[in-house]
């Protein structure tokens, strides 16, 4: 599943070898690219790539930016626009969530399961920052709404929300059996569907 880009202060050149590393990981499975080969695969030299990136940490800390800020406007995008159904739009969010992390295990693992410095709590704050939390709160809120309920705690469902649906990815992409690996996402889209339902149906009271 593509991601429609923001990309803002970000160089044509850094962009490039962004998008280079995703299309790696997607045909490699896996995030242990040499930056040599990103270069190639970017179609730079490896001097160039190093003025753009100086060494592989600084690369993986732009893809993650780039791949948060993606994501964040998708959210946007679905949760905040105005008119149709806000449950709907709540579902049509999380299925968009599990189509990714499928779609791109290597990068989802990157973007939300390697903690490097600052453990999870650095995860937390880059992969769902305040902005990226409204959007999702807003989503709740209005289906809340919608199904005339309370919506005081509606950041903490929200909250509540994502952290499962992470929770469920892990656990599908951890499941070494290919064979069934279209049955499993059946049953994790069927597990975010309930709790989607409950979400909007919950009372603050």
């Amino acid at each position: 599943m593509a991601l429609p880009s923001r990309d803002h202060s970000v160089s044509d050149l850094r962009l490039r070898a962004v998008d280079a590393a995703i299309a790696l990981m997607q045909s490699r499975g896996d995030a242990d690219f040499a930056m040599a080969e990103l270069a190639a695969a970017a179609g730079l030299t490896e001097a160039r790539l190093a003025v753009a990136f100086p060494d592989r940490d600084a690369l993986l800390a732009e893809l993650r930016r780039v791949s948060y800020d993606r994501l964040a406007d998708r959210r946007s995008a679905i949760y905040e626009a105005p008119g149709g159904d806000p449950a709907t739009r709540l579902m049509r969010g999380g299925q968009e969530y599990l189509d990714f992390a499928r779609a791109n295990p290597a990068l989802y693992r990157l973007m939300f399961c390697d903690p490097a410095d600052g453990g999870i709590a650095r995860i937390i704050a880059e992969a769902m920052p305040a902005e990226a939390l409204d959007a999702l709160t807003e989503g709740v809120r209005r289906c809340q709404l919608q199904r005339g309920r309370r919506t005081d705690k509606a950041r903490d469902l929200a909250f509540l929300l994502w952290t499962t649906l992470h929770g469920v990815v892990v656990l599908a992409l951890d499941t070494d059996d290919a064979a069934n690996a279209d049955a499993r996402w059946e049953k994790v889209a069927a597990t975010v569907a309930r709790l989607t339902e409950l979400i909007c149906a919950a009372s603050d009271a």
